[in-house]
């Protein structure tokens, strides 16, 4: 089985799906064929605050090569502490192989540094 759920892949996919900074307005967006949403949940207490974000992805051409993956990012932060909170993410396919994932990313990640290169 395909090695996905790890930091490195997650951070590339959402290189290749460029998802909306916490500031935007913009919950869905396509990209790259790729139909994505993001949610994204804060609650803030006195002496801590969390956030929790799910990114859902979804491929639905070809239909062969279907797939549905959500990302979940979530990060707490306390008032006393005296370094930075730092979160976790994970990956979890919901629907299609996991090496379709890993084989669309590959490509686009792939076209989109070419395309970096061109404008250098």
């Amino acid at each position: 089985m395909a090695r996905i759920g790890n930091a490195r892949t997650i951070a590339d996919i959402e290189y290749v799906v460029e998802p909306p900074g916490i500031g935007s307005d913009v919950t869905t967006w396509t990209s790259h064929g790729v139909n994505c949403s993001i949610d994204r949940h804060r609650f803030s207490g006195q002496d801590y605050a969390f956030r929790f974000e799910v990114m859902d992805l979804r491929l639905d051409d070809p239909p062969k090569q279907r797939w549905h993956v959500v990302i979940i990012n979530e990060v707490w932060q306390f008032r006393d502490a005296k370094t930075d909170s730092r979160g976790s993410k994970s990956l979890r396919v919901l629907r299609g192989k996991p090496t379709d994932v890993l084989n669309w990313m590959r490509k686009h990640r792939e076209l989109k540094l070419l395309k970096k290169t061109d404008f250098m």
